[in-house]
């Protein structure tokens, strides 16, 4: 039995930080308003 599993509390405190972090980050990529492509995407094949 894994430390996780004897912590359930602990586990879904972790999980709800490591969604709340991945949303911030979004936020903190795409909160300028600026939603284009990086360049590298279109390569002019």
């Amino acid at each position: 039995m894994s430390w996780l599993e004897r912590h359930p509390t602990l586990h879904r405190v972790l999980l709800i930080l490591y969604y709340v972090a991945v949303i911030l980050a979004l936020i903190a990529i795409y909160g300028r308003g600026d939603f284009r492509t990086p360049p590298f995407v279109y390569q002019g094949f």
